[in-house]
Formats: structure tokens, C-alpha cells, sequence
């Protein structure tokens, strides 16, 4: 008998330890990247913006791109993965973001896969953010 409630105030301290942890950024709203529900946005950017990122948990870059009918925080990568490659996207940018879209502190959000700076006319450029599997490029 001592043993059961032994065992019992073991699984208790368990669960208790459990409920308490802090979330994960994947547990409070940001989906893993699939690749298979990737969707393309389309706009310009209005705003570039490095801040703690709860995607890559880094000070990371990210755009506000205003698309036909609303505007989309992007998620890009690290700060130090454009600062490495050379990525500059200004404001006024037409770009157009494939990637997962979400809902993000009640604001509409995408994670980048890839990014195509510019237009036809005027040259373009890919930036690739991730892999064909979803995994981070950085």
C-alpha cells in the first residue's frame, strides 16, 4: 500500500510540474511550415522591422506587406541570415511571399518560404527562406 501512494505522489508531481512549464512559440498560435500548405501573397511592402522573433526565437527581420484587401506581418528569417546573404528589401517593394499563412496575436501573419522582390520590368529577384521540406534555410 505504501508503494501505490508512493508511485501515485510521484505521477502527481509529474503532472503538476507539467502544467506549469512554459509554452513553446509552437504551442501559442505559429503552425509548423508545411510545404503542401503553402499560399502565395502578393503586395508591397510598407514596413521592415527586426525584433525578438516568437518564430525563431532571434532578433529576426520581418515585413509588412499591404496586399489587395489586407496587410501581412512576414515572417522572414534571423537578421543575421539577410545581414549574411545581402537580402535588402526596402519599403515600396513589390514582393510576392509564398508561405503558411496564420492569425498571430489577432493579426494577420505568413511564415516565408521564399520571397520574389521586384516585377518583371524591372528585374527580380528569390530569396529562399526554406527548403522544398519546410526546414529553415538559416
Amino acid at each position: 500500500m505504501k508503494r501505490f501512494f508512493t508511485i501515485a505522489f510521484g505521477l502527481f508531481i509529474l503532472v503538476a510540474l507539467a502544467a506549469t512549464q512554459q509554452q513553446k512559440p509552437s504551442d501559442v498560435g505559429i503552425p509548423a511550415y508545411n510545404p503542401a500548405q503553402a499560399q502565395t501573397f502578393s503586395g508591397t511592402v510598407v514596413e521592415v522591422k527586426n525584433y525578438q522573433c516568437p518564430v525563431s526565437g532571434t532578433i529576426g527581420s520581418h515585413l509588412s506587406v499591404r496586399g489587395m484587401t489586407e496587410t501581412r506581418e512576414v515572417h522572414l528569417a534571423p537578421t543575421k541570415f539577410l545581414k549574411d546573404y545581402e537580402i535588402v528589401l526596402n519599403p515600396g517593394d513589390h514582393v510576392s511571399v509564398t508561405g503558411i499563412k496564420f492569425i498571430f496575436d489577432g493579426k494577420p501573419a505568413m511564415l516565408a518560404g521564399t520571397v520574389v522582390a521586384g516585377t518583371p520590368v524591372t528585374g527580380q529577384s528569390t530569396y529562399i527562406f526554406r527548403d522544398a521540406k519546410g526546414r529553415p534555410e538559416w
